[in-house]
């Protein structure tokens, strides 16, 4: 009889106020695009004092949702962040004039988690991002670098049909090294190929 009483006394608060698991898994894809505004800690280029830009993303999330609140997947997409024209007034050459043109975009490689109900997701994404900068004054110089990043997102998408749902979705993306903070107001398209 103790025996009995003991597992009683373990089992029935445990079971109380635990609802039955969404036993559906699924595969869900989000593609979003967006404006980017960004801020900058340190000037963008010697001699800039402007220390924001505007830009524009798009970024593509493939999560796997196991029936419960929490959903796992990784994410990806393309951000291009500013560019800037560079006047060189002690250079002068008859082939080339003053301007040079600088670019920087980025390529996020990470890992997102997320929390998921009833059509609200938050996440984050954690990672590196791939920084590209592109530097074009006749000839064009590449430099790229891995740089570690955060990618916070939040959106709540309305049905469209079973498998397809489109809303509103709010990403911050913060570059440690750089000291780059964005912001991208976006439209994400969430589809759902997979369910099982």
């Amino acid at each position: 009889m103790k025996k009995i009483i003991i597992i009683f006394l373990l089992i029935v608060p445990f079971s109380f106020g635990q609802s039955t698991a969404d036993t559906t898994f699924s595969v869900e894809v989000n593609l979003t695009v967006s404006p980017l505004f960004s801020f900058f800690r340190d000037e963008r280029i010697p001699g800039l004092k402007d220390r924001t830009a505007v830009g524009y993303g798009g970024f593509v999330r493939v999560m796997w949702h196991p029936g419960h609140l929490l959903a796992m997947g990784l994410m990806s997409g393309y951000t291009f962040i500013v560019k800037d024209e560079i006047n060189l007034n002690n250079i002068s050459t008859k082939e080339l004039n003053n301007l040079a043109t600088a670019r920087l975009t980025a390529i996020p490689l990470q890992i997102a988690v997320s929390m998921q109900s009833r059509g609200a997701e938050f996440g984050v994404g954690m990672g590196p991002y791939l920084m590209q900068s592109y530097i074009d004054y006749g000839t064009v110089a590449l430099g790229k670098r891995l740089e570690l990043g955060l990618t916070f997102f939040g959106s709540y998408v309305f049905s469209v049909s079973d498998l397809i749902f489109l809303g509103p979705e709010f990403r911050l993306l913060y570059l440690s090294y750089r000291g780059i903070i964005s912001f991208m107001p976006s439209i994400t398209f969430h589809l759902e190929p997979l369910r099982y």
